[in-house]
């Protein structure tokens, strides 16, 4: 096998299911689903952030 496992894209993945998923799951709630909202952009800049220091050679563990 040629490609390389990414564990971290693979964890952001399924970070994104579960916020998703709970997102339908809170859409009663407006003050849930308005936490779940600002939840997934900060979860996607934190994505982004790691993603920018992997490429400049540092390691940002996701937990």
């Amino acid at each position: 096998m040629d490609d390389k496992f990414d564990i971290q894209a693979y964890m952001t993945r399924g970070v994104e299911k579960v916020v998703a998923a709970s997102l339908k799951a809170t859409l009663r709630d407006p003050r849930e689903s308005a936490f779940m909202v600002k939840f997934a952009a900060a979860s996607r800049k934190a994505s982004k952030i790691r993603a920018e220091a992997e490429k400049a050679g540092e390691h940002i563990p996701l937990s």
